[in-house]
Formats: structure tokens, sequence, C-alpha cells
């Protein structure tokens, strides 16, 4: 049996990555929602003399939520165990689902573009994230090849490397529904971005490579869904 734990000061690595990430949502979100916000109140002078207290609440709210999230996050990355055995890979990590899978159930081991791993099973349900800040990492590498063969990926996949699009896309697609009041883009752009967050809500509690605070946080996305439901039922329909 053997037994790989995240590197000690790993989590430093990812910590930059995980702040920009965070900050750009954030923005882009509150950008957002100004704009809704100022249209919705047709530019009103009311509507602007509220930003020099709404912006530094905003930016004081992200950057608190900034720093509760990473805290969790090192918490979680620090716990992180992937145990081998003759049985099968087994991972392990704080507050999040444990998954097993079987030697035999292995279907594909991918060694992603920045050094990390995937490991599939042959139904898809069960997939094993191995960050590259792993200990004895040449180890890892050498006993995860001789289970099976390790496909090499030298670019990031399609929804990763394009997040940053799908965020703009989808306030995009609610500044729309929100503040528009042609009916085609309102039914066009609405059913897209339910589409979007329905797809986006069941992934996240579907997974067991996310931890449960979050998964139970994302709940909120259905009261979203619902708002977002309710507005283009009244812009189609015109009634309250």
């Amino acid at each position: 049996m053997e037994k790989f734990k995240t590197k000690q000061d790993g989590f430093k690595e990812i910590r930059k990555a995980i702040i920009i990430i965070g900050i750009q949502t954030s923005l882009l979100a509150t950008f957002g929602g100004l704009v809704i916000f100022h249209f919705n109140t047709n530019g009103q002078h009311s509507s602007v003399s509220i930003l020099p207290f709404f912006i530094p609440m905003v930016l004081g709210a992200i950057a608190f939520g900034l720093y509760i999230g990473i805290k969790r996050q090192k918490v979680i990355f620090d716990s992180y165990i992937l145990t081998i055995d003759n049985s099968g890979i087994t991972r392990e990590q704080y507050n999040t689902p444990k998954i097993t899978i079987p030697n035999e159930d292995i279907s594909e081991i991918v060694k992603n573009s920045n050094g990390s791993f995937t490991i599939k099973d042959k139904s898809s349900l069960n997939v094993i994230g191995v960050p590259s800040q792993i200990n004895d990492y040449e180890k890892l590498e050498k006993s995860l090849s001789d289970i099976r063969q390790i496909s090499i990926k030298k670019s990031e996949p399609f929804l990763q490397k394009f997040r940053g699009l799908l965020s703009i896309l989808t306030v995009g697609l609610m500044v729309a529904v929100y503040i528009s009041t042609d009916k085609i883009i309102i039914g066009v752009s609405g059913t897209v971005l339910l589409a979007i967050l329905g797809n986006s809500l069941f992934e996240i509690q579907r997974s067991k490579n996310i931890d449960n605070k979050t998964k139970k946080v994302m709940w909120w996305l259905i009261l979203l869904i619902v708002t977002i439901g309710g507005v283009m039922y009244y812009k189609l329909t015109g009634q309250p």
C-alpha cells in the first residue's frame, strides 16, 4: 500500500490562481449587477449617488469572501490523501466524498498539461483528480503507470480553458434578460441562461471532487433560477 499527500507548502502554488479567478468572477458579477440596476432605474441620479457607498461595500464583501474561501480551500487541499494498493485507488479529502476506483474499473489515467493527473472509471461517474503539488511525484507517476498506461494531454479541457468566456457569457445573458424588452432576446437568452445554471448546479451536486460546504452554498442557484424564470414569465406574458 502506498499513500501520497500534498506538499506542505503546495497550496502556495495554486493560491494566486484561486485569488485571480475569484476576483475576476466577483467583479464581473458586480459589474453585471450595476448595469442591471442602472437600466432598471433609468439612470436616475439616485442610482449614481449610492455608488460611493455601494462599491466599497461590495469590494469589502469580495475581500472577506475570498479570505474565508481561501482558508477553507487550504484545509481541504492539505488534507488530500491518495492511497494505491493491489485492489485500486482511493482519494480522501476533508468534508469531501471519498472516492475509490478498483483497478479493473479504471478506464483512463491522464497526465494534464499542468502536471496533474486525472483518473477515470468506466462509468465516468467517479473521477479522481491528483494535483501536481504532490509528494513523491515521480514515485506516484510510476505507480500509476504500473496500473495503466498514462495518456498525455497537452492542452487544458475546453471548459477549463474558456471558463472566463463562459462567465462573461453568463453575466451577459443575465443582463439581457433583465434589461431587454425584446421578447425574442429575452426568450433565447433566458433559455440558454437557465440551461447553463441548471447544468452547473447538476454537475456541482453530483461531483465527488467538490466539498460538501461548497455544495450546500451552491443551492442558492435554485433561487436564482426561479427568479430568472419569473422575470422571463412576466416579460414574455406581460402578467405580474
